[in-house]
């Protein structure tokens, strides 16, 4: 009998604790600086296209019980279905580069203003090498627990930014015009792409007959939350919302609440400090798990050690390059994620097809 290290309750966790916080810091400003009020709408855009390629991949789920490195060894072959992986090993390092780097500004900037050091961010590479050395399963057991501190945090946030909020200045719908509403979607891709992690699931949990539809509607509880947050930002900063570099800290600190009892808000913005630093850490994970598969390692912590010295390494010493660095993932890589991350999903359909002729042959 198969063993399966994920159950479906903690890929839903997952969407929950891991797809939402990551695009609360930098994103809603980088986004609103090309859509301004119709941010929302270029953020859904990216949303809707995750959400179908999701549902693609529990087609798959249906249809056969391999896992997606089955799927390509039967359909490319070995050496085939290494040249894939290799190419989704650079898709995570590179997806976890720009918001590892945009944690550590937010953390400079909003909690240790005063500290010159780069010391205290190296627990987080720390960590996210100790994850890297664990199956699968881990990453199922932390979304068990740290939906918790995202829903939360999320939720104490909304509330306290919500009286300040202008809903009005989202009008008149579509004013940005389409060309900029795209361009903002298109930019932002390194911070979606949730199909990519899921296309790594097939195959590792039993799909029952009512699992699709709880993966989906924990997946559009999380395209609802950040739709919302992104409402309530430009609701709250309207004209300037494109100077608010980390959305996180600036959403809620304007409220009389705080005004009276002090920055009640960081209970929440610490909660979804705690809860980032691990989804921060999935897409290393990834990365590593595909390096070590490409080049069989005969120790299990080469791999995490290679992808983490790199991002502690162009972290620290690539530092004072990040608006340029941040310019070119939006403009000349955000294609690379957006094959990677939607396009070679919707194509596994057809491998999932393929492998089932073949079946009932």
């Amino acid at each position: 009998m198969k063993t399966y290290q994920l159950k479906t309750r903690q890929i839903c966790f997952f969407f929950l604790a891991f797809t939402v916080v990551n695009k609360l810091f930098t994103l809603p400003s980088l986004t609103t600086s090309l859509a301004k009020e119709d941010l929302w709408i270029s953020s859904l855009i990216n949303l809707t296209l995750d959400f179908l390629t999701i549902f693609a991949l529990l087609i798959v789920c249906k249809r056969q019980n391999l896992s997606f490195l089955e799927l390509l060894e039967k359909s490319f072959g070995k050496m085939g279905a290494k040249i894939v992986i290799f190419l989704y090993a650079l898709y995570f390092l590179l997806k976890a580069y720009m918001p590892i780097n945009e944690q550590k500004s937010f953390v400079e900037l909003a909690l240790y203003i005063n500290l010159t050091t780069d010391i205290y961010f190296l627990p987080f590479f720390a960590l996210a090498f100790f994850l890297a050395l664990k199956p699968l399963k881990t990453i199922g057991r932390i979304s068990d627990i740290v939906w918790l501190f995202t829903v939360i945090g999320l939720t104490l946030l909304i509330t306290l930014s919500i009286s300040n909020t202008d809903f009005y200045a989202v009008l008149p719908i579509g004013a940005s015009g389409v060309k900029k509403i795209f361009s903002a979607s298109y930019v932002g891709a390194n911070w979606y792409g949730e199909g990519a992690y899921f296309l790594f699931f097939i195959g590792n949990f039993k799909f029952g007959k009512k699992d699709g539809a709880k993966i989906l509607s924990c997946y559009a509880v999380g395209v609802f939350i950040v739709t919302a947050f992104m409402i309530i930002f430009y609701g709250v900063f309207t004209s300037i919302a494109f100077r608010q570099s980390f959305a996180l800290t600036e959403i809620a600190k304007y409220t009389t609440v705080i005004n009276n009892i002090g920055r009640f808000d960081y209970v929440g913005i610490l909660m979804l400090l705690f809860s980032n630093v691990f989804a921060l850490s999935i897409p290393v994970f990834f990365s590593a798990k595909c390096l070590d598969y490409v080049f069989n390692f005969n120790k299990k912590w080469i791999a995490p050690l290679i992808v983490t010295a790199i991002l502690l390494l162009t972290t620290m010493y690539l530092n004072e390059f990040y608006a340029t660095l941040q310019k070119v993932f939006s403009l000349y890589l955000s294609a690379f994620f957006l094959i990677m991350a939607n396009v070679l999903p919707l194509i596994t359909l057809f491998f999932s097809r393929k492998e089932k002729k073949n079946e009932k042959a």
